[in-house]
């Protein structure tokens, strides 16, 4: 072949990859996905939220608002069971606590795939409510992804979020 077309070819090449860009995009407007249970569900009535986080009623056991996951990981990890039965003890202290789980993440992955590792995030950790008797239906999840980050740290921003309210 004749160096002309080489180069040619070559600069063709270049400018085909650098008009890729960034693989992530993002729309002008975002909404958080509520995520459904698959199969039946029960209807759980919108809980009455007054003033934000309920105040637990005795010192015995407190919510804790936040539990931290590693980069890409949506697996729980001795420290993030401990605060989960914490957690649980909370709940069952008061039948009329209930539960919003958010997941959310760091900004390293696209729109999509963000919104599904905070769902998984927030899928983990309700199930193992559930496991330490917290009944299904006083909890209920929610993904952000990326959209609401705690700082610009992305060690911050990888965690699910609890909020207690009352029914």
């Amino acid at each position: 072949m004749r160096p002309s077309i080489l180069l040619t070819l070559g600069l063709s090449l270049s400018l085909v990859s650098a008009c890729g860009g960034d693989a992530k995009k993002k729309p002008t407007t975002q909404q958080a996905k509520l995520v459904e249970s698959p199969g039946p569900v029960e209807e759980t009535p919108e809980p009455e939220v007054s003033g934000g986080a309920v105040e637990p009623t005795s010192p015995s056991a407190e919510l804790t608002p936040t539990l931290y996951f590693g980069h890409d990981q949506s697996e729980l990890d001795d420290e993030a069971r401990a605060t989960l039965q914490a957690n649980a003890e909370w709940m069952k202290e008061d039948s009329d606590r209930v539960l919003t789980i958010e997941g959310h993440t760091d900004e390293s992955g696209t729109t999509g795939y963000n919104l599904a590792l905070g769902e998984r995030r927030a899928r983990v950790t309700k199930a193992y409510l559930t496991r330490l008797g917290v009944e299904e239906s006083r909890v209920q999840i929610i993904t952000y992804g990326e959209e609401r980050p705690a700082s610009s740290s992305d060690s911050d921003n990888r965690r699910s979020v609890f909020v207690g309210t009352t029914k």
